[in-house]
This record gives structure tokens, sequence and C-alpha cells, in this order.
């Protein structure tokens, strides 16, 4: 049994022979039924989102008048008890999910929320985080999709374990940094802070362990992991405001605007993803974004209606 086999249990494509052997063992592994209630939790908002169009922009519209009413408190998804029957001679057995909660962000929002266990989570943009209402007692399991800082507090007996997509985990104990795992991104970036964490990728069982000031990143489509050194204080700028690159591949800078400004951003002149950016962004508007650009990059743009278009200069 592994995590594909949740997978397939949450999504409703198993067997009933299946189903039943999977049940059976996620009730002998508590470990394994958090996993599952959490990728349920994931599956169940995705659903959600999927059926009604006009979610997306009724939750940008109306972000400030809900957090307005619910003040910091995490989005709570309290999903229904699931009844399984199973085994040859009929009898009922139950497996009952925990309550879920689930924490976002909208385009150009960030907040940070605290854990059960004291643990805070500051979440940038665009960013969801699903976790328990409360850990169990052998481990603290948390989702990400899109980017966080973790400050986690110190638990030798009760690891922490962070999941992202592509099957990445990281696993600490206690210690600050940063993931940045969006699903358009082309990679998933783990910086470490301070301490020591072990990053995971799954499928081939790949293992890499930070120290300080470490970055790993996980290339989707080549499917390795890179590991190099590098200035924290710059990729984790964004939660003061700030944007810092240092010679960063335009394609993740129009990424990090797009999600901070809440503009959509076109590409007139191809030979621009080429280009690799160096400069910073102390908690501008778009407009004098756009405007450096011009002064500091041959890149030029337009703008029309919040819709940006980049090209090169001739």
């Amino acid at each position: 049994m592994n995590k594909r086999d949740i997978t397939a249990l949450v999504e409703g494509r198993l067997s009933d022979k299946r189903k039943k052997e999977v049940i059976k063992w996620l009730i002998k592994n508590p470990k394994q039924q958090q996993r599952y209630n959490l990728l349920k939790a994931r599956y169940v908002a995705q659903l959600l989102r999927e059926s009604d169009p006009n979610y997306i922009n009724y939750k940008l519209s109306r972000r400030a008048t809900i957090y307005k009413i619910i003040g910091a408190a995490a989005l709570v998804i309290i999903l229904v008890s699931l009844s399984f029957l199973f085994n040859s001679e009929q009898a009922a057995t139950q497996l009952t999910e925990s309550t879920i909660v689930m924490a976002e962000t909208a385009i150009g929002e960030s907040r940070t929320i605290e854990l059960s266990d004291g643990s805070k989570i500051m979440l940038n943009a665009n960013t969801t985080l699903s976790y328990p209402q409360t850990f169990s007692k052998e481990i603290r399991e948390v989702s990400l999709q899109g980017e966080a800082f973790f400050d986690i507090a110190h638990n030798s007996d009760r690891p922490f374990v962070v999941n992202t997509e592509n099957g990445m985990k990281i696993h600490v104990l206690g210690t600050t940094f940063n993931v940045k795992s969006y699903p358009e991104d082309q990679n998933i970036e783990t910086t470490l802070v301070s301490g020591k964490v072990r990053v995971i990728e799954e499928k081939d069982n790949k293992t890499v362990v930070l120290n300080p000031s470490q970055r790993a990143t996980y290339v989707k489509n080549e499917d390795k992991i890179i590991i190099e050194k590098v200035q924290t204080s710059n990729l984790t700028a964004w939660r003061q405001g700030k944007l810092i690159y240092d010679e960063t591949p335009i394609r993740e800078v129009i990424g990090d605007l797009k999600r901070k400004y809440q503009v959509s951003i076109s590409v007139e002149s191809p030979e621009i993803m080429n280009y690799e950016y160096t400069g910073s962004f102390d908690n501008l508007s778009i407009e004098q974004i756009m405007a450096l650009f011009e002064v500091s990059s041959p890149i030029k743009y337009k703008l029309n209606d919040n819709k940006i278009t980049l090209y090169m200069k001739k």
C-alpha cells in the first residue's frame, strides 16, 4: 500500500475489492489516515472550485468582507464522515474523517496562521494550506499548494512534514524554511533559513538534506533535484512585501507579479523568456515596477485595461 492507493481511494478509482483492502490498511495505520484526510480535503476543495465557475471571482471580490467576519481564523471544512462496509461476514467497519482546516489566500494577499503546536506559517498570495485541526501524537503533517514561510515549533517526538505536489515531502523537527510550490511553476523550491530539513521526492525515493542558506530545487520536467547556496533574505523578502531577484528567469518574475498584483501579463517577443532579471521592488505598484523594467532591462511594456504586454526594445 502507498500514496497512490490512497489517492485512488480519494478519487473513487478503486474496485470494490481493492477499496476494502485499502480501507483495512488505513484503519490499522493512523498516520496514513491523516494523509488520507489531507488528500480528501484538497480533493473536495478542488471539486468545489470546478463546480462553480464564479467561485474564483466571488472569492476575490468578497475576500475583504469575509475576513472582516472571520478575522484571522482559518477556513474550516468539516468533511462528512464516510462509512465503508466490508469483510466476508458483511460486518460494518467505519472510517471517520477528522476536521481539516483549509487556510487560503487570494491573489495579492498574504496572511499568517498559528497551528495547534505553536508553529507559525505565513502564506504568500494565491496559496492553500491544508492541515488537521489537531495533530496526531506521532506526526505533524500539512499539505501546501503555493508559497509559505514556516517557523516550526521544535518537537523531536513528532516530526513536521510538508507535502507538495509531484510527491515532494519536506521533513523537519524544528526550523525555519520557505517552500514555493505553485502548480503552474516549472520548479518546486525549498529554502532553509535555520535548522535542518530533509527533502524527499517519493517517486524515485530521492532524498537530500539541507543546511542553512541552501535551496533544493526540484525541476519537474527533468525529475531532478538541484542543491545550491543562496541568499535566503532575498528569497523570503516577500514577507515584507518586497521582491528581490538575482539573475532570475523572467518566467519566474512574471509569475510572481501576476500572483501579487492580479494582472494579466503576456509576452509579445519570445526572446524575453530567455532573459534573466536582476533587481528589487520594495512595495511598489505594478506601474512603478514596469517603469523600472524599462530603465533597468531591455524590456518594454504596454498597459491596457489591467493587461500588460511585454516586448523587447528594438
